[in-house]
């Protein structure tokens, strides 16, 4: 694309020499022959160095020699972006899902649901990002633009009509999705989380309250305490959804569980039907009432929504039972947050069950203030207590122990120690005795750990199975 069209994206009127553009980045590191780099006041002191990589021209907040000014760096990096990539996203119905838990879970439902009813649609998750039915690994939540304008340029080319994708609020913080339309905004929860990078819950509701601004449609789970501030921003229609209020456009009634198997009634205005999840707890019950809300959003009947969710047996590493053959149950799940957490233990509750085990750490170079409440909440609500490491980073492993116990000092089950991970999952196995469940908390689908700026192998799966067959 030649440099003076794209410059159009961001009301630039650009009278240099033109230039056909092949990349656009806001990473000087990444510039190369015939790249744009894109920065703020404070990158401005990388502009030199993307120059000699190659880079035609700087698009900055700073006025200077080979430079081009807008008001917003992170906006203008949004939007010249999307515009390389022919603005593909204008030619999608994308619905996106933010809250702290259950947005892999919902997106995945909604895919589901979307499939049966033989819609065309991809799909960008944590786990994974689905386009033209092939699935491939996701590095983060939200990518960053020119990757996520890229994807929906494939998605688009792909044939599909439909983009289901998750919005972290670090990625609504930064821009990525500034520009795009959204057909459908869904809410699912906000508790405490990332507070390391908004430094506080107002500023990180505030980041996530941004998706609903300018969504066409929205979907709010009003049992959450922060909902009406959600309801309140919404442009277009807010469809509201709960499993305690009669008060919400669907409600859950007549909730059984058996095991793993969650059983209710979705009842909304002159319909009703039951609804089967193969997945526990009352979390799941809002998160299929989001996607089904979608659903019905797009025209689809209630009917074909039961039947997928039948047919959905969860995500990779969200309350995913293995497979083994034990006395014992083995369940991974990607709570990582005191809520998150509560809400795992509460729903294994259910479950015919000896004790809970639980297994867990937090994350290194993070919100340090939501330790000792992780720690709290396994006390409270588990049987046995396993602390360990998660992703340390470049923390003292110990260090983030110590913050953990000190939620702990209350406690009145047995806690154990033990900083290495596998050895943990190793004692676990061996402690654990007929019908009990262990819950490994904490890294779900990641098969990594961060120690110091590296990442080593961890998948809690082959950990387990190399255990329990003496591997």
């Amino acid at each position: 694309m030649l440099l003076s069209r794209l410059l159009k994206a961001v009301d630039v009127v650009y009278k240099g020499t033109d230039a056909d553009i092949k990349f656009i980045t806001d990473d000087s590191r990444r510039c190369c022959e015939g790249s744009v780099f894109v920065c703020d006041k404070k990158g401005s002191s990388y502009i030199e160095d993307a120059l000699k990589r190659g880079a035609v021209i700087a698009v900055c907040e700073q006025e200077g020699e080979n430079r081009v000014t807008v008001p917003d760096a992170k906006k203008a990096y949004a939007l010249l972006c999307s515009s390389f990539f022919g603005d593909a996203h204008k030619n999608l119905r994308i619905v996106a899902v933010t809250g702290t838990n259950g947005k892999t879970t919902v997106c995945g439902m909604l895919y589901s649901i979307l499939t049966a009813a033989g819609k065309k649609c991809s799909l960008i998750s944590t786990v994974e990002n689905i386009i033209g039915g092939r699935s491939e690994r996701a590095d983060f939540t939200t990518p960053e633009c020119f990757s996520l304008h890229r994807m929906l340029s494939d998605i688009y080319e792909s044939g599909a009509e439909y983009c289901i994708m998750e919005a972290s609020s670090q990625g609504l913080s930064e821009e990525r999705l500034y520009g795009i339309n959204f057909d459908m905004a869904v809410f699912t929860n906000l508790t405490e989380d990332h507070l390391d990078y908004h430094g506080s819950m107002q500023e990180y509701r505030k980041a996530k309250l941004k998706l609903f601004e300018k969504a066409d449609r929205a979907v709010i789970n009003i049992d959450d305490p922060n909902a009406q501030s959600f309801i309140d921003v919404c442009s277009g229609k807010a469809t509201t959804c709960s499993v305690k209020k009669d008060s919400a456009d669907f409600t859950a009634k007549c909730i059984k569980y058996d095991e793993n198997i969650t059983d209710y009634a979705i009842v909304g205005d002159s319909m009703i039907h039951r609804i089967r999840l193969n997945l526990p707890g009352d979390f799941n019950v809002s998160n299929s009432m989001a996607a089904i809300a979608v659903a019905i959003e797009y025209g689809i009947s209630l009917e074909t929504c039961a039947a997928a969710l039948r047919s959905f047996y969860g995500v990779k590493g969200r309350m995913e039972i293995m497979n083994i053959n034990t006395p014992f149950r083995v369940i991974i799940d990607y709570a990582h947050t005191p809520d998150g957490i509560k809400q795992a233990l509460l729903s294994l509750r259910s479950f015919k069950r000896n004790r809970i085990i639980t297994l867990f750490g937090c994350g290194g170079d993070r919100d340090k203030s939501k330790r000792a409440l992780m720690g709290k909440a396994v006390a409270e609500y588990s049987d046995m207590a396993i602390v360990t490491s998660d992703n340390p980073r470049t923390e003292d492993p110990e260090s983030i122990i110590d913050d953990i116990l000190e939620g702990m000092k209350k406690a009145k089950i047995p806690v154990y120690i033990q900083k290495n991970r596998a050895q943990a999952i190793e004692y676990a196995l061996k402690t654990a005795q007929k019908n009990d469940i262990i819950l490994l908390c904490g890294k779900g689908h990641e098969t990594y750990q961060i120690v110091g700026e590296e990442k080593i192998a961890c998948d809690e799966r082959e950990i387990v199975l190399g255990i329990l067959n003496g591997v």
